[in-house]
């Protein structure tokens, strides 16, 4: 075991000279929310612990920042990193505009600090308005960016902007075999592809659930029992909110019929969660004596959260992946995550119109328990992905290749080929004789 560690920091160090003066890889890893962070932390956590290879930046900008949400750049600092930047890019507002114009703050902050921390690359995750503008910036900057996640399919706006993002990226760590495809689909570099799975299993497959009842307690109450209550988390479709919005009145009216002990998490900073929380306190679910309505969970006590629950129900990814690790029980609603790949343990209720369809998907679900499923990773995706980190050449081009399908050459002239020839053929083909002339350009 000796022997094949020293191997392997005798590997490295060579990759570190390749690099030029033993340099250290100097990493800028931008979070925007809860739910990038939970999968960016243990990545960080990798990162941190290497210190003899990388250098770590941390810059927290989006919906951290805002009381509304919880603050969330709190869970930041409590895992003892160092936020270098804090950038406020949210635009109040919750609409489609208000998601323009906080992309535009984005684009217009990041640069100052990109210039002055000069990062080698930037770890960038997802699909948010938010990391568009971090990839955007990086790249017109020529920082070479890694994107996590790319070449999934969920629904929505979500899938344009992952999309857009692989574009600008340089480098990319899927969790599927599927997103793997996807991405050689899109013709980026196979060489360039890392399939890791995804980090926040690193931290999911590895959780102790010893006192997993102190935390059903602290958030559900002293009463509450394993497999018996729902954790509920729905955001806003951004390409068709009033449909979204209708969906969520539905889906509260029918938790309310149900009458179970429900965990329900304020959603995201996308347009239309400010009408999302308006019918939350329509209804009283803050005051409701069967709910308990919060703006974040940290992701440890979360985990087990969802891991004991009878049910999940929402449309959040974390529905559809990372619950899946556990069996347990998750109800999709609507189009937000159609595209995605998931386990037997999701029903999809896709047209969510009316309280008695979700309701019966309710009573189908509740306090079943479905077989642990492993599609989204192992457990084992940062090392690998501190491996990949490792082997980038800062020497090689910036500019990226694409691996486009072969096509017929075009027939344009190239004078650097005319001058390496130094020569020219002609070729007339007469009714009767064929003439050909060869001419020395010298």
């Amino acid at each position: 075991e000796v022997y094949f560690k020293n191997l392997s920091k005798q590997k490295q160090k060579q990759v570190m000279e390749k690099n030029g003066n033993n340099h250290k890889l100097r990493v800028c890893v931008a979070t925007c929310n809860r739910a990038d962070y939970s999968k960016l932390a243990p990545i960080m956590f990798g990162i941190k612990a290497e210190p003899e290879f990388f250098e770590l930046d941390v810059v927290v900008l989006g919906s951290h920042l805002i009381d509304d949400y919880g603050n969330t750049y709190r869970m930041i600092e409590q895992d003892d990193f160092d936020i270098h930047t804090r950038l406020h890019t949210i635009v109040r507002g919750e609409d489609e505009a208000a998601m323009v114009e906080s992309v535009g703050l984005a684009l217009v902050k990041l640069p100052d600090v990109l210039n002055r921390l000069k990062p080698d690359i930037m770890i960038v995750h997802g699909d948010r308005f938010d990391a568009l503008a971090l990839a955007t910036s990086a790249a017109l900057m020529n920082i070479r960016i890694l994107h996590i996640e790319g070449g999934e399919v969920s629904g929505t706006i979500d899938d344009s902007i992952r999309h857009a993002i692989t574009k600008l990226a340089h480098y990319h760590v899927c969790c599927t075999r599927s997103a793997e495809q996807h991405l050689i689909a899109m013709c980026e570099d196979h060489d360039r592809i890392l399939l890791a799975g995804c980090p926040s299993y690193d931290k999911l497959l590895s959780a102790k659930n010893k006192d997993y009842m102190s935390v059903i307690r602290m958030w559900l109450g002293e009463d509450v029992k394993t497999r018996d209550y729902i954790v509920a988390l729905q955001h806003p479709v951004t390409t068709d909110i009033k449909h979204s919005i209708k969906m969520f009145e539905l889906t509260l009216d029918a938790l309310i019929s149900f009458n179970k002990r429900t965990l329900v998490l304020f959603p995201n900073v996308d347009a239309g969660s400010k009408e999302m929380v308006r019918v939350m306190r329509k209804k009283g679910i803050e005051h409701h004596p069967n709910f308990r309505a919060v703006k974040h969970v940290p992701f440890d006590q979360f985990i087990q959260l969802v891991a004991h629950a009878g049910c999940m129900i929402g449309n959040s990814s974390c529905g559809v992946r990372e619950v899946g690790a556990f069996g347990t029980p998750v109800i999709n609603l609507g189009t937000r995550q159609t595209g995605r790949e998931t386990g037997e343990n999701v029903l999809h209720v896709r047209d969510a119109d009316t309280q008695d369809k979700i309701l019966h998907a309710l009573q189908l679900q509740f306090g079943k328990q479905y077989p642990c499923s492993k599609i989204y990773g192992d457990g084992n995706a940062v090392p690998r992905i501190l491996k990949f980190l490792k082997s980038i050449d800062l020497k090689e081009p910036l500019q990226k290749k694409f691996c486009f399908p072969p096509v017929k050459d075009n027939i344009s002239q190239d004078i650097d080929h005319i001058l390496e020839t130094q020569s020219a053929l002609a070729v007339d083909l007469g009714g009767t004789n064929l003439r050909v002339a060869i001419v020395s350009m010298k």
